[in-house]
């Protein structure tokens, strides 16, 4: 009897002070507390400690599901559930799509300001040749009404005014066979200018040259003429300058009586 008490005292004690138990593959935590409180020779000590040694050997969990001997559970222990852990999903892929298209939108702007920037190129280019095509159409222009026009002081009016009337048409083109402020041919601006003076003159210069009375001393406002047969007139302003519609390409203003008349005339 004495052993018994001894073995049931020694197998007694371990579990009575045992704080708590771990489970080690499946997460478990077992824990267990109390205090020997029971007399030493007590019928509930005697039971535990025969119990206790006859209990198989506790064994780890298996698998998912753990079942706890049969001891541990006369005295109080609890199993807690394992928490479950969330796994985390690798973000690699959506990392590398991010990605992928936060490039291709770079290279879609890149794209777009190259292709302002040479559109933007090109009609800065194209408004450069048109400037200078004005400039030079300007320039060649003016250069051709320099070498056929010059600036002559303005004569004494004439009686008739066929002097001031003939200014009134400055500008207006050489046309071939013209007699309207349109464009004028020379006899067709000598004839329009005396006609609009209140004198009807012929309309060639041949017809007209036959028709004036010849003077040696001209005035402002006769007509100058040139050639034998007569092939061009003017009207006389002052010694050396004439108004007329000289050939095509000019325009109707001061002229050099550029060779020697072949007569003046007076209507």
């Amino acid at each position: 009897m004495s052993e018994l008490k001894t073995i049931a005292k020694e197998t007694a004690q371990p579990a009575v002070k045992g704080a708590a138990i771990v489970a080690a593959s499946g997460g478990l935590v077992a824990s267990f507390a109390g205090t020997a409180n029971a007399a030493e020779g007590s019928p509930a000590v005697a039971a535990d400690a025969a119990a206790a040694s006859t209990a198989p050997a506790v064994v780890g969990p298996q698998g998912s599901a753990v079942q706890a001997p049969s001891a541990l559970s006369s005295i109080g222990f609890v199993a807690k559930p394992a928490s479950k852990t969330t796994a985390v999903k690798p973000r690699v892929i959506k990392d590398v799509k991010v990605e992928t298209a936060r490039k291709e939108a770079k290279e879609a702007e890149e794209r777009a300001a190259a292709r302002e920037a040479a559109e933007a190129r090109a009609a800065e280019r194209s408004q450069t040749t048109a400037r200078a095509s004005r400039t030079s159409t300007r320039t060649a222009t003016s250069t051709r009404t320099t070498t056929t026009t010059r600036t002559a002081p303005d004569p004494a009016p004439s009686a008739s005014g066929i002097v001031g009337i003939a200014k009134s048409m400055f500008g207006v083109p050489y046309v071939y066979g013209g007699t309207t402020p349109s464009g004028f041919d020379c006899s067709g601006l000598t004839s329009y200018v005396y006609r609009q003076a209140g004198i009807s003159i012929p309309r060639t210069a041949s017809a007209q040259k036959a028709a004036a009375t010849p003077v040696s001393s001209p005035r402002p406002g006769d007509l100058v003429f040139f050639g034998y047969p007569v092939y061009h007139v003017g009207i006389y302003v002052s010694p050396g300058t004439m108004i007329d519609a000289q050939r095509p390409g000019t325009t109707i203003g001061y002229h050099s009586i550029w060779t020697k008349p072949s007569g003046y005339g007076r209507f």
